[in-house]
């Protein structure tokens, strides 16, 4: 089902070029900022700066932690910070090692081991991208090296057997599954997506949805119709830039996002319902 544009609403105005938004265990939405800032959003529209990064820095991904703190991807840093949001301590949850050097953190998202896998989208158009994996322990490792191209948005399955990947240079949509070691198994390419994808949300019965930096589009894919256009703004004024999407509301159908050239966040009711992000 394709909606128009009249089917969205603004639900808040004046975030600082938001990419990443998460569903904390508050209730409420958070987003960060390109200074590093977080945001507290609430479905009511009423916002907040709850946290700032002392010295700056990038905000991408954002992922809510069962103790109430936020695992925040910062490329601006080239690390991952772990934020206690009440008294904005940040804690360095995953940094460069011998092994590994971190240069774009971009996403992330638990397993259901408790580990953590990320995106490093590495630099843009060198086909240097890879995923990492942080262990429950801390340690960090090369996750896979099959996704070179800007490695961008990633979600976990409905069944939380594999994880999606939107790689951005050129737009493409895969999916690795997880061995029993936690380790990928190899790349599955599901399909190529025109534009520059950024994010992949899990809806119920196998529907995937992907917000477009370029165009301004957001697409749904299922395996019955492969990938079809969900809403679409040639003019970018109410659908402009949507980086990664999320759904909240009690059916949990209500899909919200950031459009990051407008320092807004839109919301707009679907017919689809959203997976539960797993928490650790």
């Amino acid at each position: 089902m394709k909606y128009k544009l009249e089917d969205v609403q603004n639900l808040a105005s004046g975030i600082d070029h938001s990419e990443g938004i998460c569903f904390g265990v508050d209730g409420n939405l958070y987003l960060g900022g390109e200074a590093g800032q977080i945001y507290r959003l609430t479905l009511k529209g009423e916002l907040n700066q709850v946290a700032q990064l002392e010295d700056g820095g990038v905000l991408l991904g954002l992922t809510a932690c069962l103790d109430g703190r936020l695992i925040v991807c910062d490329p601006g840093n080239k690390c991952l910070w772990k934020v206690d949001l009440e008294s904005n301590v940040w804690t360095i949850f995953a940094k460069s090692s011998e092994s590994i050097d971190l240069v774009t953190p971009n996403w992330g998202a638990f397993l259901p081991d408790g580990s953590y896998i990320f995106s490093d989208s590495g630099t843009w158009k060198a086909a240097d991208g890879f995923l990492v994996r942080v262990l429950v322990n801390g340690e960090i490792e090369k996750w896979s090296s099959e996704c070179p191209d800007f490695p961008n948005g990633l979600a976990l399955s409905e069944d939380r057997a594999g994880i999606y990947v939107l790689e951005s240079t050129p737009g493409l949509l895969s999916y690795f599954p997880i061995l029993r070691d936690g380790s990928a198994g190899p790349k599955e390419v599901v399909c190529d997506v025109p534009g520059v994808p950024d994010g992949v949300t899990v809806a119920k019965d196998g529907y995937l949805i992907i917000s477009c930096y370029r165009p301004d589009t957001i697409y749904v894919w299922s395996k019955g119709t492969k990938l079809e256009i969900l809403i679409e703004d040639p003019e970018g004024t109410v659908v402009a830039a949507p980086t990664n999407t999320i759904f909240a509301g009690k059916s949990n159908s209500l899909l919200i996002w950031p459009n990051f050239a407008r320092w807004n966040v839109a919301k707009m009711e679907t017919s689809y319902e959203g997976v539960p992000i797993l928490s650790f």
